[in-house]
């Protein structure tokens, strides 16, 4: 059995995730059980594939929008279907939720002016690909629609006007600036500081009538905009005339890392660093690449990473969101001995910082090193090594990235008010913070 008819049985399979939300709906499923909502971000079927959420016309960038503001973001995904299967019939809405991602009960009525549910009608198929495949795209919010609220926001998209048959959710902020924030560095020794190990900031409440930041305000701190590692923060360090003072040491908050791996495969072609090999097969193109190192005992040696992001490019082709190809990406990575009560993944922005089966490597005993292979579109890659233990669901990169607290990382400071009433958290505060001076 080939590479592509893998894929193509696999997509028959809906993903149906871990327990959730159920969407209601008075129409039948068109599956015989209902997806559950997963407020995160996911996707529920093995044929949908590289989806990105992003600020239009920057496809690293993260999904934030601002009210008031007109500039949208932008939806872009693939659906792996064989080039005699007609198009999907996709729909989106927004659902919103609370600080910590739990589904409220306001209605799209009261946080969005526009239209609650629209047909994703932009679509073309690939061409010049040995893996073929549709790819959609999807704008919000359009002319005269904008968001009433600020606070967490999921994107939810399904097949055939049917909730219950989801495909994708994908998180995004709205952000008011109600409060104001002012990052103060504290750098270490002279000698180090292109990097920093931690730094406060000074909040300026306004307008605002807070008088117990510690009950009235809810702050998180993001590294690399991961939904999964991020800092709380509730006691400030100082207190004075509507300014509150918090302190952050990265070094506590978030575990060990390093520098991202990199991996270019925008060209089958011509072979990037990193790759061994490259095997064209009937389907599929199968790249292998240089067996990868422990970097636990190294010395932390600092490079220009994507902070763990990727983006989508091909060399041989002018438009890569159509003729960039899917090729079977094989990973190996050096280890005299497999972890104990642990499993290994590859993972990064391009996984949605998430330990997926797909993703899972297994340990060679005769070679010494852990083998896993990706389905990936073609482009340019961070990743990283990531380890669960005991099935806690929680990525720990040190085993095999070393806990190098001097890593460059990209910081977001996040504040979420709940006014008395109301029945969602407002984002009210919003900062990025990059490490360099």
């Amino acid at each position: 059995m080939n590479k592509f008819s893998i894929i193509l049985i696999i997509t028959s399979i809906a993903l149906m995730g871990c327990p959730g939300t159920t969407m209601e709906t008075t129409e039948s499923p068109s599956y015989s059980a209902q997806k559950e909502l997963i407020p995160n971000d996911h996707t529920y079927e093995a044929s949908i594939q590289s989806v990105q959420l992003y600020q239009a016309g920057v496809e690293e960038s993260y999904p934030v929008l601002f009210l008031n503001t007109t500039s949208p973001l932008t939806l872009e995904f693939d659906e792996l279907i064989p080039e005699n299967q007609r198009e999907s019939d996709f729909t989106v809405e927004f659902v919103n939720c609370d600080a910590d991602w739990n589904p409220t009960n306001v209605l799209p009525i009261e946080f969005f002016e526009g239209f609650a549910q629209q047909r994703i009608e932009n679509f073309e198929r690939s061409s010049f690909t040995k893996v073929p495949y549709v790819h959609y795209r999807y704008q919000f919010p359009r002319e005269n629609e904008f968001f009433k609220i600020s606070g967490n926001y999921l994107l939810i998209a399904y097949r055939n006007n049917n909730r219950n048959d989801l495909i994708l959710s994908r998180r995004f902020i709205v952000v008011e600036r109600k409060l104001g924030i002012t990052p103060k560095y504290l750098l270490n020794d002279r000698v180090e500081r292109i990097r920093m190990s931690e730094f406060s900031f000074d909040l300026s409440i306004g307008g605002m009538n807070i008088y117990n930041p510690a009950n009235d305000l809810y702050i998180k701190v993001l590294q690399n905009f991961r939904w999964d590692n991020y800092m709380v923060l509730r006691e400030p360090r100082f207190a004075r005339d509507k300014q509150f003072e918090y302190y952050i040491d990265l070094a506590k908050g978030f575990r060990g890392g390093n520098e991202y791996r990199r991996l270019d495969i925008r060209s089958t072609r011509f072979y990037a660093e990193g790759i061994q090999d490259v095997e064209e097969k009937e389907d599929i193109y199968e790249i292998f690449l240089y067996k990868d190192d422990i970097r636990r005992q190294n010395i932390y040696l600092p490079r220009r990473d994507r902070n763990g992001s990727y983006r989508i490019g091909v060399q041989e082709w002018p438009n890569a969101d159509l003729n960039a190809d899917y090729v079977s990406t094989n990973f190996f990575l050096d280890s005299p001995e497999p972890i104990p009560d642990g499993e290994v993944y590859v993972f990064g922005r391009f996984s949605d910082w998430q330990l997926r089966s797909k993703n899972k490597m297994t340990y060679n005993d005769d070679l010494r090193r852990y083998e896993g292979t990706v389905i990936l579109k073609q482009g340019v890659y961070d990743y990283a090594y990531g380890v669960e233990k005991n099935g806690d669901f929680l990525v720990d990169e040190s085993v095999f990235e070393g806990p190098h607290f001097e890593s460059e990382n990209f910081y977001t400071i996040l504040v979420y008010y709940r006014a008395p009433g109301d029945r969602t958290d407002r984002l009210v505060g919003y900062q990025p913070v990059n490490y360099y001076e």
